[in-house]
């Protein structure tokens, strides 16, 4: 099991950024985890910001080297985390699924989104950084965000942040080692049945405009989305795809950026 070395900061402009400063100048243990209690800047995937208020959510990034891991399977790597996240979030009550590729949601809003930037050499992983924003005692936002909602907006009370940190990584860990341990199936099957929305008929847009009906139907282990219509099966890369029910037909439709 991974032994997880906290290192605790009061403010930076992004945890991942922090972390790989760190991790290219000196050779880090697995495991080391940067938390901060304000992050100015984060990010989300292509640039996307993350909107947390200082103290009030987890903002932290952690360390992986996943020797065992060829690099055209580090989608690997977000698939566990995605499950850590949601079987740490259900363990307090509620249903939350994971919406492709890794944000985790309850119902219809977004309560976590993951960031995992992976350092390759040529087929190896030589490290990834696993960044987390999760909302946690954050009662309103402020942002164009379209659908946050935070575990006190769920449960209605407030959590003590360093406790809920270290639930959250012992999950991490967890299911890092099903991956190190060859469980490749478990964690396949776990991701499907844990996707949200999938299986359901739903509307669809791409950055061009397009829009068609569909259902999701797997993902590939390089992270590629099936999607099943009926014209047979369409399949996407991140930012290729999105709900359809988040733009508005004519005035806001999406660009790369904005499909998440």
């Amino acid at each position: 099991m991974i032994d997880f070395k906290i290192d605790k900061v009061s403010e930076t402009l992004s945890t991942n950024e922090l972390l790989k400063s760190l991790a290219d100048r000196e050779p880090l243990p697995e495991g080391y985890t940067v938390v901060a209690v304000a992050q100015t800047a984060g990010r989300g995937q292509i640039g996307a910001v993350w909107e947390s208020q200082p103290g009030q959510n987890l903002t932290f990034s952690v360390l992986l080297r996943p020797d065992f891991l060829k690099a055209d399977r580090m989608f690997m790597i977000s698939k566990v985390v995605s499950l850590a996240i949601s079987d740490y979030l259900e363990s307090t009550g509620g249903i939350f699924r994971i919406k492709w590729p890794n944000d985790i949601y309850h119902f219809d809003s977004k309560i976590c989104g993951t960031l995992i930037e992976n350092q390759l050499m040529g087929s190896q992983i030589v490290y990834s950084i696993v960044g987390i924003g999760l909302n946690v005692n954050q009662e309103t936002f402020i942002s164009d965000a379209p659908n946050p909602v935070s575990m006190f907006n769920i449960f209605d009370k407030k959590f003590d942040l360093t406790a809920e940190l270290s639930k959250l990584l012992q999950q991490i860990g967890l299911w890092y080692q099903l991956l190190a341990d060859g469980w490749d199936d478990k964690i396949n099957d776990a991701y499907l049945e844990r996707l949200y929305r999938r299986g359901e008929p739903h509307e669809f847009v791409t950055p061009d405009g397009g829009r068609f009906i569909g259902s999701i139907e797997t993902v590939e282990p390089n992270g590629r989305l099936t999607i099943t219509t009926d014209a047979g099966q369409r399949q996407f890369w991140f930012k290729e795809v999105a709900f359809a029910d988040k733009f508005d037909v004519g005035k806001n439709m999406p660009d790369i950026a904005e499909l998440v």
